[in-house]
């Protein structure tokens, strides 16, 4: 009887539990929730319990600039509505971020796991006026010029790779770039008849690729490198241990200086690998496109803005962009570069806003609305200096990633500018 007791308690407590699980929902009236400055978006929140709307507790939606400063506070209270409805603008081109917390002031988790660990949602204010912080150095281009040409006669080393098959040879390439750090990746050519397309990517943040880019190898030349100074390994196992042993929080080692920066021999390198490729017979003079997400995206703003046999880009919520968005009250790009001594002398130098001035072919860029990571409106100061044909993928329920309608739109448009579109 006893244990017939236990075990009843135990599943009564356990149904208690299931019972007082509470699902929440914020989310904008509009579904595509991008207004004038000055007009008023809509927000919606409510809470349910076993599929009911609930008539008790309360909660507080903290409306902010993109998360960095808290502009207003609505304190919704249950007992008195549910779903509550509130408003929210901007008077400057920007984007709101509203965030959810419990009545202890707590973050109330994203069910929905949208890329973003909070429940939030977020709206834009004429997002194609968001100006860029940093100016231009005057020596921005003269800066990388330099950075190229030291580089200009170093090898590319290649090894053959196991991996190779009947349809595309593989090797691992190794760049020994500037400021003793060595680049690793991997070039592949199909073994078809050329000449062929080509397509470059730098991986997103983390512990990188551990082969090459299997989804066009077979009809593209692909070269994808690594920004990390360690040799990569030909697994994700061993990748990510060597990443955890090594990295560190790489992405602002040598912050301080525009002559030490991580990202300074990471581009330079990387340039280096596309010309390697321009200059190979294989290649078919007339399509390259350079497509990436986060780091990756970010990444190609940069090479289209560097490397002119760059003929397209597309970049998924795009990282190092507007590192100086903070001096105007938004979130910088990733990594957030403005804690660091005199990063308006640096910094500059490595922000995808000033490449995108010199980008002259199409680009697809996308960004999304509750992104705390690579927030819209850094993303936006950055596609706003592009001059060529451009279009921007509104993403307003995603946060760092992607939705899989975006993925097929990218992946069409690095088919179409690869010329194999069918």
């Amino acid at each position: 009887m006893k244990k017939l007791f236990l075990f009843c308690s135990v599943l009564f407590a356990a149904a208690m539990m299931f019972a007082a699980d509470l699902q929440y929902s914020l989310k904008t009236k509009d579904a595509m929730p991008v207004y004038k400055c000055g007009e008023k978006a809509e927000f919606i929140f409510e809470v349910k319990q076993d599929g009911e709307l609930v008539n008790e507790g309360k909660y507080f939606l903290n409306i902010t600039n993109g998360g960095l400063k808290v502009l207003d506070i609505v304190e919704a209270d249950l007992a008195k509505a549910n779903p509550v409805k509130f408003t929210a603008t901007l008077k400057e081109p920007g984007f709101i971020l509203v965030l959810a917390n419990d009545a202890n002031k707590k973050r109330i988790p994203d069910p929905v796991k949208r890329g973003t660990s909070q429940l939030s949602a977020g709206a834009g204010f004429e997002p194609e006026k968001i100006k860029m912080v940093y100016d231009c150095p005057a020596d921005f281009m003269d800066f990388w010029k330099a950075n190229r040409k030291a580089l200009a006669d170093t090898p590319v080393q290649l090894t053959e790779d196991p991996r190779s098959n009947k349809d595309y040879k593989v090797w691992k390439v190794t760049i020994e770039s500037l400021n003793g750090h060595t680049l690793h990746g991997w070039l592949s050519v199909p073994t078809g008849k050329g000449p062929f397309p080509a397509f470059v990517q730098v991986p997103p943040a983390g512990p990188g690729a551990v082969g090459p880019v299997a989804q066009y190898a077979k009809e593209a030349i692909t070269l994808v490198i690594n920004v990390h100074r360690y040799a990569s390994a030909d697994n994700w196992t061993e990748q990510a241990e060597r990443h955890k042993k090594f990295a560190g929080n790489y992405p602002r080692a040598g912050a301080g200086s525009r002559d030490t920066y991580f990202y300074r021999a990471v581009y330079t390198g990387v340039d280096r690998a596309i010309n390697y490729v321009a200059a190979m017979p294989e290649w078919d003079k007339k399509h390259m496109v350079t497509s990436g997400s986060s780091q990756g995206g970010g990444s190609a703003i940069i090479l289209a803005g560097l490397n002119k046999n760059i003929t397209a880009l597309a970049g998924n919520v795009p990282a190092l962009c507007d590192h100086g968005g903070y001096k105007v009250g938004r979130k910088s790009g990733w990594p957030m570069l403005h804690g660091f001594k005199d990063a308006d002398q640096w910094a500059p130098y490595f922000d995808a806003a000033n490449f995108a001035k010199f980008i002259k072919v199409p680009a697809l860029i996308s960004c999304g609305f509750i992104d705390t990571t690579c927030h819209p409106a850094s993303i936006y100061a950055a596609y706003n200096q592009i001059q060529s044909p451009k279009k921007m993928v509104h993403m307003p329920e995603m946060g760092h990633g992607s939705t899989r309608e975006f993925g097929r739109e990218q992946n069409a448009f690095v088919l179409k500018h690869l010329g194999l579109a069918k």
